[in-house]
């Protein structure tokens, strides 16, 4: 007996296996499996959520949510007059928006097998289920406050224009929001206009890294639209590109003095309208390189043909450029079209691709490589732009406003929009299927930019893992 205990032992502090118990050998020793209670997560938590945290949450009894924007108290000017007149008359002037609902929807199944089992954490499975599904619709929510509906192209250049935007499910975001008030008259302080209001509140970092001076441009055009925007929002590898001018001359650090004697924290800069906070969002990544898996439903390759356009102005060098473009639906991206390069005769020259038809297809996905990159070499064709498809195809104009890959960092004053609640996150039971249960989770909400121009826009930077 004494003997069978102390094998006992001894099996027990050799600890677990590695192997499938069919191939033990040695008279199937003693083994245990350790059970603790762990999950390790390796994709985005919950603390990655910010923009929603950050914006009031109103509530809504229709599917079209409208709001009054006020763009004029009267005349800039003008009220002076001589004695005994009466002054200008002047009328105030104000806007009624409507910005469309948007539905997020998650359909997700678990059988009654998976309810049962007593799970290390105590978890169900249908409760682990509602957890990933409130998540899951938090992400895609996030990512389009920021960026949904944009990139689409007005004959090569990216202005928000909403007309060139398909009739896309999901909601209308910052970036086209604030880029359409460039040219809306009802986005605009009609007051001071002519004193520096109506100036764009887009920027352009040329395809480089983000500066001091171009930060300092954003607050000061937030500050002419009367706003105080202080948070700028940027992913991951354009705030690393930018903390890493304190290795160059912009941010000298002298020996032995304040960190503020630089102008700047680590992620604060300080502007001649106040201090800028420097956030981090996993959102605001870019798509880089197409999208390499199936996806049930996606539509199917488009054909492509690319052609040098002409003389237009455009940044593009006279070297060979190599283009690629993939149908996108509601189901998600398809196949990556045959490559198509093209070579510029001038400088200056714009590139015109044409593309097929597609059955089903919403919009165009633009890729192409930097000036002579093969596309066989790494990273091979970016992300430029999108296409709304037509009814006999689509033709797609690069002026080479965008590098491939570019990125886009938001300034935001966050009482300048609100979220628009028609429904928050709730969980319906549909039908069940043999032994299998079918949840929907869903949240209707959409983005209401009440003030834009109070914001601000820096696109194509660039990022320190893409250069």
């Amino acid at each position: 007996m004494l003997e069978q205990l102390q094998s006992i032992m001894k099996a027990l502090e050799a600890g677990s296996y590695n192997a499938a118990p069919s191939t033990l050998v040695q008279g199937a020793a003693y083994q245990i499996e350790d059970l603790a209670p762990v999950m390790v997560n390796v994709t985005a938590a919950e603390e990655t959520i910010k923009l929603q945290k950050m914006l009031d949450s109103r509530p809504t009894k229709s599917n079209l949510y409208q709001y009054n924007r006020k763009l004029s108290v009267g005349r800039f000017g003008g009220s002076a007059a001589y004695e005994g007149m009466l002054g200008a008359k002047k009328t105030g002037q104000a806007a009624r928006l409507v910005v469309p609902m948007a539905y997020y929807v998650d359909t997700r199944e678990h059988t009654l097998v998976a309810n049962a089992v007593e799970t290390f954490d105590k978890v169900t499975a249908e409760e682990r289920q509602a957890q990933d599904a409130a998540l899951n619709l938090a992400q895609d929510i996030e990512f389009d406050l920021f960026a949904g509906n944009s990139d689409f192209s007005n004959n090569g250049v990216f202005d928000g224009n909403p007309a060139l935007v398909p009739a896309l499910a999901n909601m209308r975001g910052v970036d086209l929001q604030v880029r359409a008030s460039d040219y809306e008259r009802n986005g605009q302080d009609l007051m001071f206009a002519s004193y520096g209001s109506s100036a764009t509140v887009v920027f352009s970092a040329g395809g480089a890294a983000l500066t001091q001076s171009l930060i300092e441009d954003i607050a000061v055009r937030s500050a002419l639209n009367m706003g105080r925007a202080d948070k700028l929002m940027l992913d991951p590898s354009s705030l690393s590109a930018y903390n890493k001018i304190s290795q160059a001359k912009e941010r000298i650090v002298l020996a032995g003095s304040p960190q503020e004697a630089t102008g700047s924290h680590l992620r604060t800069q300080w502007t001649s309208s106040g201090a800028i906070t420097m956030e981090m969002s996993q959102y605001l990544r870019k798509q880089i390189n197409p999208i390499n898996q199936s996806i049930v439903g996606a539509p199917a390759q488009p054909t492509l043909a690319s052609a040098d356009g002409g003389a237009a102005g455009s940044l593009l060098q006279a070297a060979a450029y190599t283009y690629a473009v993939a149908a996108v639906n509601s189901y998600g991206e398809g196949p990556l079209s045959a490559y198509s390069t093209v070579t510029p005769a001038l400088a200056g020259n714009k590139v015109t691709l044409t593309i097929g038809a597609v059955a089903g297809a919403l919009y165009y996905r633009v890729y192409r490589t930097a000036a002579g990159v093969a596309a066989s070499v790494a990273p091979g064709v970016l992300f430029i732009g999108n296409i709304a498809a037509g009814p006999a195809g689509s033709t797609f104009t690069d002026l080479g406003n965008l590098s491939p890959g570019a990125l886009t960092g938001f300034l935001i004053q966050k009482d300048t929009m609100h979220l628009g609640e028609l429904s928050g996150f709730k969980k319906l039971q549909l039908g069940i299927s043999q032994l299998s249960i079918n949840n929907a989770y869903y949240r209707w909400t959409t983005l209401a930019v009440e003030g834009p121009r109070k914001n601000a826009i820096v696109e194509n930077l660039q990022g320190q893992l893409y250069t």
